[in-house]
């Protein structure tokens, strides 16, 4: 975050975007972004330790500051859950989600959940706080019956640029079949980029993409699913 980061935001506002959701992935950048944010009502800070990004060795402090991140005005809870792909101890991901969603859950703040080839588990440890969270499960690649199950534990389901990338089949079968009251976009960026020039043009033109293609795959105009997913958004700006 640089000198030239106002410059960028107020780009991005100029072609629409008004509300950016800023993700973390471990302690190191939570009071950068808590500074980043102070200022800058655009910006939805979430403060959270991503899977690959655990270390039992500072776990208990991070915790702790988490905790203090967590209870700050508009606080969002993310990156955080499960993913089979990272080097970190299964058993030890599943203790580190559980105790941040239940920070999450104390502080009432909106979730941002990370998933890669472990439904069974995070929907386990999901279904143990029904009623206690409002959640996203974001760049979602899961199946019909997981986005099913997800929604009626009251999760959001956010998809990403990856549908736009040689997109099987069967996920925009889900793009198409999640409630539209439950329905997100992002970008996923840095992650999601593929190669392009980190510019306010590159974030808006992506959207526009993933947009105008989740509106021609529900026969929706886009206007009606911009308002929808603006609405939808709300939920994260308490």
């Amino acid at each position: 975050m640089s000198k030239g980061d106002d410059s960028f935001l107020a780009e991005l506002q100029q072609c629409g975007i008004e509300k950016i959701f800023a993700n973390t992935i471990n302690g190191k950048q939570w009071q950068e972004l808590a500074t980043w944010a102070a200022n800058r009502p655009q910006i939805i800070p979430f403060y959270g330790i991503h899977p690959w990004q655990i270390s039992a060795a500072t776990l208990a402090a991070d915790l702790q500051q988490l905790a203090v991140f967590l209870g700050r005005r508009h606080a969002c809870c993310g990156e955080i859950g499960l993913d089979r792909l990272c080097r970190t101890d299964m058993a030890l991901q599943h203790e580190v989600l559980k105790k941040q969603l239940e920070l999450a859950a104390e502080t009432d703040t909106f979730v941002a959940i990370h998933c890669v080839k472990a439904w069974g588990p995070l929907l386990e440890i999901l279904t143990r706080f029904r009623g206690r969270l409002t959640f996203m499960v974001h760049s979602f690649q899961g199946s019909k019956e997981v986005m099913e199950r997800v929604v009626g534990l009251g999760g959001m389901i956010s998809f990403s640029p990856r549908i736009l990338h040689g997109a099987n089949g069967k996920i925009l079968e889900v793009v198409t079949a999640t409630p539209l009251d439950r329905l997100l976009l992002e970008t996923d960026f840095p992650f999601q980029k593929k190669n392009q020039a980190d510019s306010p043009r590159t974030y808006c033109r992506v959207l526009l993409r993933l947009y105008t293609l989740v509106s021609q795959l529900r026969r929706l105009p886009l206007a009606e699913l911009t308002q929808a997913i603006e609405q939808n958004g709300t939920l994260c700006t308490h």
